[in-house]
């Protein structure tokens, strides 16, 4: 592909969040940017394509891609040929592309950094895309919004880019995973479980895609990697000679020694061995809560140091850093706390509530003594089947579960082997006081009910139920 002869830019399903970065880099960048959606666009899509005043046809008609004499057609994952814009494409012999190859071409002269991951990817490209952009004026693209910037990316002119590596398919005809796209000079692998059973077999399937994308990384390139998770070491074993190592629990080149949780963030102390000669104590503080956050923290850490950035200036920037939109994203304070939260994955959703205890329900927060809630909306049919008996298992640490029905997504009018009683069982066996409810409206009603002040309510949705966080906190704060 030759960029520099592209002038106007068509995407396809431009309500994605990594479709809605796209579009905004390459306005960004100069080009002129157009597009579609079906007949509703949601936040936090909605809200950067606003921002960005980038238009958007609502609802797909062949004459829109006719219409738009655009050079390139950017398709999103979830359209297929049954999306009528994409039928003419393919009717005409038109070619076209996904985001991820259209940010490499955006991008070629810049550093790449790509965050990969089963959980923490957003979190972790945002807060080193931050810590970059804040040092070197770097860009970034994110699969959410980023609280101090409202928005999903920034087009800078520093050296780096940091990219969220997506390990889902580029496009419907196109299984390529989108991170292999970016090819990136630098990998920040977070962790690695299965996920996807609509696109993986199992575990061994993913891991081979990671195994691959190591080994596509330039001869000088950096692979920084979690080495508490198994999967990540079986996957990095052979790269010990420009890889970099973060964790918690086992040795690393950079290891947590002790932690201190408090009602605005965590406080961490790590050990040096980046240079194994001169083993260093460095003190870092993130306002997020939870242990998850201080992995995600310490990975951008990890990523800086190997980079050469200071620990002073590091640290300066890690606590003006406040996290993206729906990953633990606290609504509302009082009389209740509410809690936007994106889990989907089981050890995302157990992650999320242990997260919840410790903040909401420590010695020294008075605000929390009530009881914690959980709200969760299953997300796919294979996901939910496949993941089902740790599913089960990731609300010990809510008292009271309000289950809602499994959300389709682009699984919508496949069959399905599950259904919302078995989930319900599944989840009852170590959580009895889990209940189903109907839709968002019921979960509403039972919550304004029955919640009491104190009780903090943590929500985790993708789907239709990815308002009712908003909603409650409006209520509750009449």
């Amino acid at each position: 592909m030759n960029i520099t002869h592209i002038q106007k830019i068509y995407f396809i399903g431009m309500g994605g969040i990594g479709m809605s970065a796209a579009a905004g880099l390459a306005k960004e960048q100069g080009f002129e940017v157009l597009g579609s959606d079906a007949a509703t666009i949601y936040p936090p899509a909605k809200d950067v394509l606003e921002k960005h005043d980038i238009h958007v046809f609502i609802g797909y008609s062949a004459e829109n891609v006719k219409q738009s004499k655009a050079d390139l057609f950017v398709v999103s994952s979830g359209e297929d040929e049954k999306n009528p814009e994409v039928a003419w494409l393919l009717s005409e012999d038109i070619s076209y592309i996904s985001f991820a190859e259209l940010l490499y071409e955006l991008s070629k002269d810049k550093v790449r950094v790509v965050v990969a991951g089963t959980h923490g990817k957003s979190t972790t490209a945002g807060l080193l895309g931050h810590v970059l952009h804040k040092i070197d004026d770097s860009s970034f693209m994110v699969g959410a919004v980023l609280k101090d910037y409202d928005t999903n990316f920034y087009s800078g002119q520093g050296h780096y880019i940091v990219f969220e590596g997506d390990e889902y398919k580029s496009t419907f005809n196109d299984p390529t995973p989108k991170m292999h796209y970016y090819r990136g000079d630098m990998l920040v692998l977070t962790n690695l479980e299965f996920d996807h059973p609509d696109m993986y077999q199992d575990l061994d399937e993913i891991k081979g895609e990671f195994r691959d994308l190591i080994a596509n990384i330039p001869d000088d390139g950096l692979i920084i990697y979690n080495a508490d998770d198994s999967n990540l070491a079986d996957v990095t074993y052979r790269e010990q000679g420009r890889s970099f190592t973060f964790g918690l629990h086992n040795s690393a080149h950079m290891r947590v020694t002790d932690i201190t949780y408090h009602d605005d963030g965590s406080t961490f102390s790590l050990q040096n061995r980046l240079d194994p000669d001169n083993t260093k104590t460095e003190r870092y503080e993130i306002s997020l809560p939870g242990e998850i956050n201080v992995y995600n923290a310490l990975a951008s850490i990890t990523a800086l140091r190997a980079l050469g950035f200071q620990p002073e200036l590091i640290q300066q920037h890690l606590l003006t850093y406040s996290g993206v939109k729906r990953r633990f994203d606290v609504l509302l304070e009082g009389p209740i706390i509410v809690v936007d939260d994106y889990a989907h994955h089981a050890t995302a959703v157990k992650e999320t509530l242990l997260a919840a205890r410790k903040r909401f329900f420590n010695e020294s927060n008075l605000k929390s003594k009530g009881k914690l809630w959980a709200v969760f909306e299953p997300h796919t049919y294979s996901r939910t089947q496949a993941t089902l008996p740790e599913l089960a298992e990731s609300f010990n640490e809510a008292d009271l579960v309000l289950l809602a029905p499994m959300y389709a997504a682009r699984e919508k009018g496949a069959h399905v082997d599950i259904t919302d009683n078995e989930v319900l069982k599944a989840i009852q066996v170590n959580q009895p006081s889990t209940r189903l409810v109907l839709d968002k409206e019921d979960a509403f009603n039972i919550l304004r009910k029955e919640a009491k002040a104190g009780d903090v309510v943590v929500v985790m949705a993708v789907g239709s139920f990815n308002r009712l966080a908003h909603e409650l906190a409006e209520a509750f704060e009449e």
